[in-house]
């Protein structure tokens, strides 16, 4: 008997020591604190591993910056990143997955202010601004990313043709998901789907008086939400098909189209959305047309506006069909 309890309570001593070498093992999550000063974003980064948090306090400056998978990086004291000595530089680059940003003023970008190829990022409470390209751009696989609360406005390029408010195009992928969203004044569009490859859910997103920002002019469509493929190396120009969903959104006052369908051949549905004051059309649904980088006219899927409304504006429904409660159409 007792040589059974000698050998349990060395089993047991062997446990307890085991589990307190892997606990030693495990790296504990740090926080590191950036500040104008102190330690730079980019030494922060450079050092930071999944699960790590990097607090931005008050206004810093950095150059260009990748992001690593599984950070946080979130401001304090009205945190802000001013990437005005970058050059033509991008702000953060998000290539990884399970990041999150929030809570911080990220700005004056020689590029985009963010960019992201990574997937399952979140992106909360952030006010981009005065870069020169699009304030958010999700591309080259990006799928699955989360944005609310983020508002991007006065993005300008050089020629008013690239810098978007959201720019989820040029082969994004699928999931990625827009709540509470502004974008406003920028140059070019306010959300742009260009040659997506996946399609994108808005809900309570606006787009407000785009097309223009310091005199400087691009397309100007609210939510453009198409756009044929002609981007992919070796593959001819065609049409992807992509069922994007927007609900509760509002377009106002942008230089061109409110709602624009610019070539989208899925079936894109818009419930409780309104299109208010915009230059050319509220909505523009057409049913056919011949794309420019096609060469032959094509029949679009028909959209779905469902209990929306256009005020103070033309409209251009033909490829669209109105369920519900439709107004001023």
């Amino acid at each position: 008997m007792k040589k059974f309890k000698l050998l349990c309570l060395g089993v047991v001593v062997a446990f307890v020591a085991a589990t307190a070498s892997n606990t030693t093992v495990a790296k504990a999550a740090t926080t590191i604190v950036v500040s104008n000063g102190g330690t730079t974003l980019s030494k922060a980064l450079s050092s930071a591993k999944s699960g790590d948090t990097i607090i931005v306090k008050g206004t810093v400056k950095s150059g260009s910056v990748s992001v690593p998978a599984g950070v946080i990086i979130k401001g304090q004291s009205n945190g802000k990143i001013d990437f005005s000595g970058n050059g033509s530089g991008r702000g953060l680059t998000v290539n990884s997955n399970g990041s999150t940003i929030q809570d911080l003023e990220i700005c004056n970008a020689g590029d985009n202010g963010i960019y992201v190829q990574g997937s399952k990022n979140n992106f909360i409470r952030l006010n981009v601004h005065n870069n020169k390209d699009a304030g958010v751009q999700i591309s080259n696989g990006g799928a699955n990313n989360y944005l609310s609360f983020v508002r991007s406005h006065h993005n300008a390029d050089a020629k008013g043709e690239n810098a978007d408010g959201f720019a989820i195009k040029l082969h994004s992928g699928a999931g990625n998901v827009l709540e509470d969203c502004i974008s406003e004044y920028n140059s070019d569009d306010g959300y742009d789907l260009y040659a997506a490859h996946g399609a994108v859910k808005f809900i309570r997103c606006q787009a407000n008086y785009n097309g223009e920002c310091a005199g400087i002019r691009g397309d100007g469509n609210g939510f453009k939400v198409g756009g044929v493929d002609n981007k992919t190396s070796g593959v001819k120009a065609h049409l992807d098909p992509l069922n994007h969903y927007l609900e509760g959104c509002t377009a106002k006052g942008n230089k061109a189209n409110g709602f624009d369908r610019n070539n989208q051949s899925g079936v894109v549905t818009m419930k409780g959305c309104t299109s208010d004051s915009n230059g050319k059309k509220n909505y523009s649904f057409p049913l056919t047309g011949t794309p420019s980088a096609l060469g032959y006219k094509v029949t679009f899927g028909k959209a779905i506006i469902q209990n929306s409304k256009s005020i103070n504006g033309k409209n251009d429904i033909s490829g669209a069909t109105l369920t519900g409660r439709c107004l001023g159409f």
